[in-house]
């Protein structure tokens, strides 16, 4: 830490594919950072062959200076020579980590280095045995950590539950950020009900569960349209699933979208139809614009929709009820624009970002609390 208080803060995460929500969460959060006075960094670890360079163009976008390495194979000396590079160069005082690979990494080459480690846990979707055995890797990495950060009640209660020290767990909600924006004005519809799925196309999100409520509410005769906007190693299938259950002429799988808020102006209802979930930045957003929410109480949406309140929630994995929630606010205008605006109300009043960055800041201040003499 400088005299003038100013933190040193480089962010370290690896991405498959575009990145999403906590990416955005990353290099907003840098953002913030730099403009509150702090120096803030982040390193990608980014795969080779799907690289895109939309991060790297974001983070321009933002004024957030990136590092990045490329890989072709899931270990390189070559990224660990150039991370080791970055620490010493950048004489850090926070090195903040957001998974599994980030955290051994930086484990691995902390040595006699002088910063301390925040980890965020962003969730655990196992899906193969090469992923559950890392996630115990990262779970007893995180007892040599600082802080670390869970984004819900949820994902902390879990963690304390594998063995991590309870008073290490600050649980801290993502945000998006609602001051100076403009809320995008509603376009009328045609008589169809429209409904919005926004995220990566894999099985943890289960977009299959929203083709099958679709096709149970076209059999009972409601009039639809839905979008599915993003991409992911589902893609194929769920284009299958469309041809197989007759809903080409109604559902619309564009992929990648880098500009949501055309896409939540059309909409009547976003569907979040996930097996597991973190937080998602696509319920903060809908809430935000005025759209109102249908999703799976899993992870840690029922601490942001309360059900019958700000919005609707069903089990996961279950087509059948999902389709008769969906149904509910197909029949009733006036309970969706309720909805809505509780939890607009909801999302500016406890989800902002602006509120997350000043409990994070504040954390890093308290983990730098016990050693600031020696860091000034």
């Amino acid at each position: 830490m400088n005299d003038n208080g100013a933190i040193r803060i480089l962010h370290v995460r690896t991405v498959r594919g575009t990145g999403g929500g906590p990416d955005k969460t990353t290099l907003n959060g840098c953002r913030h950072l730099r403009q509150s006075g702090h120096i803030a960094e982040a390193f990608y670890i980014l795969d080779r062959r799907e690289d895109t360079g939309r991060l790297q163009q974001w983070a321009r976008d933002l004024g957030v200076t990136m590092h990045v390495a490329h890989e072709s194979w899931p270990l390189s000396l070559r990224t660990v020579w150039s991370l080791r590079n970055v620490l010493d160069r950048g004489d850090y005082d926070i090195v903040h980590t957001h998974e599994y690979k980030s955290n051994a990494l930086v484990r691995l080459l902390r040595g006699r280095r002088r910063h301390r480690v925040v980890a965020t846990a962003h969730g655990y979707n196992r899906t193969t045995f090469r992923e559950g055995f890392y996630y115990a890797l990262e779970w007893r990495i995180f007892r040599g950590v600082d802080a670390i950060i869970a984004p819900t009640r949820e994902i902390a209660d879990f963690l304390v539950g594998k063995g991590v020290r309870e008073e290490k767990i600050h649980v801290i909600h993502n945000g998006i950020e609602v001051a100076g924006r403009q809320r995008p004005a509603p376009v009328p519809g045609e008589g169809a009900l429209r409904l919005l799925y926004l995220g990566r196309l894999s099985p943890e999100k289960d977009p299959a569960n929203l083709l099958a409520a679709i096709g149970l509410l076209r059999s009972r005769g409601l009039a639809l349209r839905a979008t599915l906007a993003g991409d992911g190693p589902e893609r194929a299938a769920l284009e299958q699933q469309v041809r197989a259950l007759g809903l080409s002429e109604v559902v619309e799988l564009p992929g990648f979208v880098p500009d949501i808020m055309p896409l939540l102006a059309k909409a009547d209802i976003l569907v979040n139809p996930s097996r597991t979930e973190g937080m998602p930045n696509a319920v903060l957003e809908a809430m935000w614009a005025g759209v109102t929410v249908c999703a799976t109480g899993v992870g840690g949406v029922p601490e942001m929709i309360r059900d019958g309140v700000d919005g609707l929630l069903c089990p996961p994995r279950d087509p059948q009820a999902l389709a008769d929630k969906i149904a509910k606010l197909a029949g009733d205008a006036n309970l969706r624009k309720q909805m809505a605006d509780r939890a607009y109300d909801r999302v500016t009043s406890e989800f902002s970002f602006e509120r997350r960055m000043e409990r994070v800041l504040d954390l890093y201040r308290r983990v730098l609390g016990g050693s600031q003499r020696e860091r000034t």
